[in-house]
């Protein structure tokens, strides 16, 4: 079964868009003629992935930005709308896995890898979805990635996994607090 979806002229922000699950998302956002602004910190990675857009007909401008600095996310949000108009959505997936994943038990957790992954994977959303939401679309969405993690414990990943709870809590309280005006006010109607 194949599905069809129409983006076409569609402002979406991506980020982690240059690999993984974020690259899916841009291919298919992409294929289904998104105007794609696409931040990750693999610079090589994001050029080629712009390239292949380019040379495929595509829209997209790519930027490198560490989503745990406020500055960097607002400044790219900001040269979006500039550079393609006010965003109709954006998908946050950027994140990482830090170093003790899967083998640091809590008491072994160095705080330099607990602060740089919450830094990364929840801080880094809330960055994105407040510069998002100051320059979205009457009617647009954002859609934060979690995982499993975030609806359950998984020992050795407590950084990850209290991230990813963090995540969901984070997008339930915004979507309270906003959603509705995403879908009345008439600011970028």
């Amino acid at each position: 079964m194949s599905l069809k979806f129409d983006f076409r002229g569609k402002v979406i922000a991506i980020t982690g868009g240059a690999s993984g699950i974020g690259l899916a998302t841009v291919k298919l956002l992409a294929n289904a003629g998104a105007r794609l602004s696409i931040a990750d910190l693999q610079q090589q990675l994001l050029d080629n992935v712009i390239a292949e857009i380019k040379d495929a007909g595509g829209d997209a401008v790519g930027f490198n930005v560490d989503v745990s600095d406020a500055k960097q996310v607002n400044f790219w949000i900001a040269e979006t709308a500039r550079q393609l108009g006010p965003l109709h959505g954006a998908a946050n997936i950027a994140a990482i896995i830090g170093t003790g994943i899967n083998k640091t038990r809590v008491e072994e957790l160095e705080d330099d890898d607990w602060s740089r992954v919450l830094a990364v994977n929840l801080t880094g959303v809330m960055h994105c979805m407040r510069a998002e939401i100051q320059n979205i679309r009457h009617g647009g969405s954002i859609v934060n990635v979690t995982s499993v993690a975030g609806s359950m414990g998984i020992a050795k990943n407590a950084a990850y996994s209290a991230a990813k709870h963090g995540v969901v809590g984070l997008s339930r309280s915004t979507a309270k607090e906003v959603g509705d005006r995403l879908l009345t006010r008439k600011r970028f109607a």
